[in-house]
């Protein structure tokens, strides 16, 4: 099926980035003891929240956490349809690549223990400044298989995962999960990987999340007639610009242009606070682009 704008499916996509850890294997890791001991036991971010612990404990806790993660590696199993997305990516020529908050160690010993061949270029905690759900992570990893964040998808089992692909502009896929909290995070979401797997090869329109609320009140009548009209920004932005955009851009307008394309300066994004600080001294169509896909 040909699924057109503003419908979306992920077998579509140009590129896939894959979680490791409940997506492609499951190495059943229980963080709750390394809580305990050194964050008392709240939910902390292990890796984010490392810094606040003492030098010696930071040691520790790092060494810990491998040690941890390889324990798991040892009992890896493959998690039910991982094998199957594989092959069906490599059949359809797509690239895909594998971001994971564990150390390269524990996912080269995971991969060996599932018999999974792992791709050219996978982003351990090793290979990332920022893990996700830091939007770098994502980033980086798209351009390493030639690719822009918009252009992919990423599947995941977690929180970190979707929040990861929002921020990165990139659409979000949930599987093996059933948190009903984290599917406003994500595009779709599927129960089970094997579920997954099924769709791809019988792919339906998809409402995307950004466009959820309106498909809810209006219905599939108003986006497809709405994505085809064009909204000219005025010259005089009353509300502000970034007001304009998103309000636009939540009915589903599929086109957005300017009739004076001015440079943003000081003074107008002292009046769009919403917008980044490096906007200022873009044009107002570089910055309605860049705003709209973050």
């Amino acid at each position: 099926m040909n699924i057109k704008p503003p419908f979306w499916h992920p077998s579509g996509s140009r590129g896939f980035i894959l979680d490791w850890d409940g997506v492609l294997a499951d190495t059943k890791l229980d963080f709750s003891g390394l809580r305990e001991r050194y964050y008392g036991g709240r939910r902390a971010m292990l890796l984010e929240d490392v810094s606040t612990l003492s030098p010696e404990d930071q040691s520790s806790f790092m060494k810990e956490l491998c040690e941890l993660e390889m324990e798991g590696a040892r009992k890896a199993e493959p998690i039910p349809g991982a094998f199957e997305l594989i092959e069906w990516l490599k059949a359809k020529n797509i690239p895909y690549t594998i971001v994971s908050r564990n150390c390269r160690e524990s996912i080269e010993l995971a991969a060996k223990k599932i018999g999974l061949e792992l791709p050219e270029n996978i982003w351990s905690r090793d290979e990332q400044k920022k893990v996700k759900p830091h939007p770098r992570s994502l980033a980086e990893a798209a351009r390493s298989i030639g690719l822009e964040p918009g252009e992919c998808v990423l599947v995941g089992d977690f929180l970190y995962d979707l929040q990861g692909a929002r921020r990165s502009g990139m659409r979000a896929v949930l599987v093996q999960r059933d948190e009903p909290e984290w599917t406003a995070w994500s595009d779709v979401a599927y129960p089970k990987m094997t579920d997954f797997v099924a769709d791809l090869d019988d792919p339906k329109p998809i409402t995307p999340w950004e466009y959820r609320e309106i498909f809810a009140k209006r219905g599939e009548k108003w986006l497809h007639a709405a994505f085809e009209l064009a909204f000219e920004l005025p010259e005089t932005t009353s509300p502000t610009l970034d007001c304009w955009l998103v309000r636009v851009a939540a009915l589903c307008v599929g086109t957005i242009t300017v009739s004076s394309d001015y440079i943003l300066g000081p003074t107008e994004w002292k009046n769009n606070q919403s917008f980044e600080p490096y906007f200022m001294g873009l044009t107002v169509s570089s910055i309605a682009k860049k705003y709209l896909a973050s």
